[in-house]
């Protein structure tokens, strides 16, 4: 059986990524399991929003 995929509100990811990146202490795993979330689900949301801000210092740096 597969299991059903969950949705997250926008706002939870944006914490999250917030609490990996302000977190020198705790490692990805840890924060990962405090929240009740996959480690690869947070990996790729911190992925993606380094690569949503490197998009952003490109394009500003276009202008």
């Amino acid at each position: 059986m597969v299991a059903k995929r969950k949705n997250y509100p926008e706002d939870f990811k944006r914490d999250a990524v917030d609490l990996v990146r302000s977190s020198t202490d705790r490692s990805l795993t840890d924060i990962a399991h405090s929240l009740g979330i996959h480690l690869e689900t947070l990996r790729k949301w911190v992925r993606d929003d380094r690569a949503r801000a490197q998009t952003h210092v490109f394009a500003d740096a276009r202008r």
